[in-house]
């Protein structure tokens, strides 16, 4: 069986095949598939493909089976899985707990708790009958297992980059998610963006603490741009016992990331790096909105009616509005669709 992996994350499979792919043990190298008739297949070498989403792994191959060797190049059941780098993929030993939702009373009455690790979501809704299904996503949500029991985990946040609507909210969030659903006391706020992991104090962050942020502007753990020493952040971080870090910024901010998972993956320590994207464009597939989104499109709303105020007050006269979006435009767009004295 050939097989050839690159820094990106596609993996094509027939649908019937994908329920194994969870028998990879790392980036770069393959266990043995438990699917025999996968197995049997070719896995050919792809180049990676350029995304602009902020990726932590980008992995590319295709299978070539029995029933596309007459001449069609893609089955029915053809599909291109984008998936991100676990724990697991470095510790495979890694033992796992039941998830403290569990015995959540709010979860007790959702009749699906908890997502299956096998669960996909399609970039595209329509597909056509001779054409591959497309890119999949790996399903976001609580799963049943764990790899941290409450006790041990000692979670860090920082915010890095421009600043942007709703990141209190977001830093609110996570600090209350982790505490009233999984029962996480310890919790650090790293202030300064990634220099702050080095360079400046921490915050115990509560759920006192961080109560009414979601009420302010900016960041209330601070931000800066570049700083970024990879090495130095993750000495701090296996110097202050963290093992759980959020991320809260852009695609330069993803890419650092990235290079601090690659790094904890190097050392191979038992340490979770979880990206949060930070665009108010809304152009991550997949996921309704990004969070910023209705607030810059409310903002922009703004702007054009008081354009439309000055066009009016004036004989055939026009107002041009520019509104913002690095590749997309969605709030363009949605401002548009809200304002119907506008044209597009």
């Amino acid at each position: 069986m050939e097989l050839s992996l690159s820094n990106s994350s596609s993996l094509r499979f027939p649908q019937n095949d994908f329920l194994s792919l969870h028998n990879y043990s790392r980036p770069g190298s393959f266990h043995t598939f438990s699917n025999k008739k996968l197995a049997s297949k070719s896995i050919s070498l792809w180049r990676p493909l350029i995304w602009r989403q902020p990726r932590l792994l980008r992995l590319k191959a295709q299978t070539s089976t029995e029933s596309n060797a007459s001449g069609d190049k893609h089955g029915d059941d053809d599909f291109i899985v984008e998936d991100v780098p676990h724990l697991t993929d470095f510790l495979p030993d890694l033992p796992s707990y039941t998830n403290p939702l569990k015995k959540s009373q709010a979860y007790a009455i959702v009749k699906k708790t908890f997502v299956s690790p096998e669960d996909m979501v399609a970039k595209e809704i329509i597909v056509q009958k001779d054409s591959p299904r497309g890119i999949h996503f790996r399903r976001a949500g609580p799963r049943e297992k764990v790899f941290f029991t409450p006790e041990e985990v000692r979670a860090c946040i920082v915010t890095c980059g421009g600043l942007c609507p709703g990141i209190n909210t977001v830093i609110r969030e996570i600090v209350c998610g982790l505490k009233n659903m999984y029962g996480v006391d310890d919790v650090l706020g790293i202030q300064g963006g990634y220099s702050g992991f080095y360079s400046k104090n921490t915050l115990n962050l509560t759920t006192k603490v961080v109560n009414d942020i979601h009420k302010r502007g900016g960041t209330f753990l601070q931000t800066s741009r570049g700083g970024h020493d990879t090495k130095k952040i993750v000495d701090n971080i296996q110097d202050r016992g963290i093992n759980q870090v959020y991320i809260i910024g852009g695609d330069g901010t993803q890419k650092g990331a990235a290079a601090i998972y690659k790094e904890v993956e190097k050392r191979g320590i038992k340490v979770a790096v979880a990206g949060i994207p930070k665009t108010i464009d809304n152009d991550i597939a997949v996921i309704d909105k990004s969070f910023g989104f209705d607030t810059a499109v409310e903002e922009a709303q703004r702007a054009i009616n008081a354009a439309h105020v000055e066009a009016e007050s004036v004989q055939n006269g026009v107002g041009i509005v520019k509104l913002m979006g690095r590749y997309s435009g969605f709030i363009a767009m949605l401002a548009t669709l809200g304002n119907r004295d506008v044209g597009f």
